[in-house]
């Protein structure tokens, strides 16, 4: 069986009844951590350049898209003052899942601390975001406070439910990597974790105008955010990868003495993933058993994400 068709198995299903869910779900199965499921992280950028998908994925955050019309094939808001700043659902007209559909743009976006110069905050104000999620620690908003949006709610969600970020200064490559992989389980296990990302999404799948979420640069809280999303909306994994990865592009990324702002790394989204299969089978088990979601909640987050 391809190593793709063993994840589908955790993809969010169809109606059963539907023609598009049993051919889905027909002879699907094996295990999220299977020797060939880690093969295909591995390979899946080398897998998307053959296929002319890489440039697509790295447009992402901006771009003039001149083929279509309407939000989905608008070019993203640049704002440079931003970092790792875009639109959650990839460049125009959004990505592709695994049903035939596009993951909604122009509606959800990530970014790190929300601090931009005068130019991209008149850019912001324009967008009218709906709400603002910070999902970092109280020194976090403390240190680097996000400006406030006029239009904008602004939620906190203390994702790692600690008063301050965790510190890995002289962690060498090694020691980081382990150590973040750590954490990435305790973002799909720890129950301060799915509290938060519970109530992250019961949120979006209330709201319609635009919404910003914004995350920190140690462990990147926005991306087990981001990545959740496009797998409620069934993108497939690679493409979820990928998308993961961009951070390092949008985003000035170093690992100095006191690994500040660390690259992220494929092997911690499959972290995540294995902790989540190995936790509650399947994504439809995390959400409702870990996050605490209902079935009705969960039908209104696909129907908002993807189009």
């Amino acid at each position: 069986m391809p190593p793709r068709a063993r994840f589908l198995s955790m993809m969010l299903p169809f109606s059963a009844g539907s023609p598009s869910f049993r051919h889905l779900r027909k002879g699907l199965s094996g295990s999220l951590a299977s020797p060939p499921r880690r093969r295909l992280l591995k390979g899946t950028m080398s897998v998307l350049a053959l296929g002319g998908c890489a440039s697509t994925l790295l447009s992402a955050c901006g771009g003039d898209y001149s083929d279509g019309t309407g939000p989905q094939f608008a070019p993203t808001p640049v704002a440079n003052s931003v970092a790792n700043f875009r639109d959650i659902g990839g460049a125009a007209p959004g990505y592709s899942t695994s049903d035939g559909a596009h993951v909604r743009r122009a509606l959800l976006y990530r970014s790190d601390a929300l601090t931009p110069n005068a130019a991209d905050t008149v850019t912001l104000e324009r967008m009218g975001f709906a709400c603002v999620y910070d999902l970092r620690t109280p020194a976090e908003n403390d240190s680097t406070p996000d400006i406030t949006l006029t239009s904008a709610n602004r939620v906190t969600l203390n994702v790692l439910g600690t008063s301050t970020p965790r510190s890995f200064a002289g962690y060498s490559a090694s020691e980081l990597d382990a150590a973040m992989q750590a954490q990435w389980r305790e973002l799909v296990t720890g129950r301060t974790q799915c509290i938060a990302y519970g109530a992250l999404l019961e949120h979006i799948a209330e709201a319609s105008a635009p919404q910003l979420i914004v995350g920190g640069t140690g462990v990147d809280v926005a991306g087990w955010a981001s990545a959740l999303l496009l797998l409620i909306a069934n993108v497939p994994l690679e493409i979820v990868v990928q998308d993961f990865l961009l951070t390092n592009a949008w985003r000035s990324t170093a690992i100095d003495s006191q690994n500040l702002t660390p690259p992220v790394q494929a092997s911690y989204l499959q972290a995540a993933c294995d902790a989540l299969q190995s936790s509650y089978g399947d994504i439809n088990r995390y959400l409702q058993s870990g996050l605490g979601l209902d079935s009705a909640t969960v039908g209104r987050l696909r129907a908002r994400l993807a189009v």
